[in-house]
């Protein structure tokens, strides 16, 4: 079974979803038999790179810095809860995830995906990283086991931007619009950080529905001339 989830790097429920449909996965009993693959997705394609105090994000918002902390609060929380994540909010780092999608897929060459999404979202959840600036980029990819001088290089080209546009198209022509989303055998979809339950059921009842189907497939494979055919009486 082959489970694609996009995802981007600043959503808090992504992490949350990840953190869920992981521990769901490790129930499953076929979980050796499960390809999972991160695609990209972009809340933000124009997003700046930018640092910025609680107050001029509030400015931005356009609520005071009382209600900006209380909103922070209960995201950081949540995180922290849900995926077991810490969050600070003393400052605001606001980075394009676009390059950092596109390291994810350089990383999947060396079955490193998975390492790398993880880490990426503790960057810039957790640790408040700008995930833009290359030099952070190529220390996180070293710290999830690929080569630095093989990763700036990559990154100074225009290698998998093609790769990352074409996941992003995807999406939309799957009309996926919220965050995060599993996509089972590129026919089930899930959107949202849904619970460990509802994954588990999930992966157990699409795990036997496709199984049904493969040896339908199988059957009629095999018939031979055992059927009719229309018209044929």
């Amino acid at each position: 079974m082959r489970i694609d989830i996009w995802s981007d790097f600043g959503c808090p429920f992504c992490v949350i979803g990840k953190r869920k449909f992981e521990n769901a996965l490790g129930m499953f009993t076929m979980k050796d038999k499960v390809d999972v693959v991160y695609r990209s997705y972009q809340l933000d394609p124009n997003a700046e790179n930018r640092t910025l105090s609680n107050e001029q994000l509030a400015q931005e918002k356009g609520m005071n810095v009382e209600q900006l902390k209380a909103k922070q609060a209960h995201v950081a929380n949540m995180i922290k809860k849900e995926a077991g994540l810490d969050v600070s909010y003393d400052q605001v780092v606001i980075a394009n995830t676009f390059d950092g999608h596109r390291l994810v897929h350089f990383a999947d060459k060396a079955g490193k995906g998975a390492e790398l999404t993880e880490r990426l979202f503790r960057a810039y959840l957790s640790q408040r990283m700008n995930i833009a600036d290359h030099n952070v980029l190529v220390a996180l990819g070293s710290e999830a086991g690929l080569n630095e001088q093989y990763v700036a290089e990559m990154l100074k080209s225009d290698a998998y931007k093609d790769s990352v546009k074409a996941d992003i198209a995807e999406a939309r022509n799957m009309n996926i619009s919220s965050l995060p989303t599993f996509v089972f055998n590129n026919k089930y979809v899930i959107s949202g950080a849904q619970s460990e339950e509802v994954f588990l059921n999930a992966l157990n009842s699409i795990w036997e529905k496709e199984k049904v189907l493969q040896e339908l497939e199988k059957t009629e494979q095999s018939s031979g001339e055992d059927g009719c055919e229309v018209g044929q009486w």
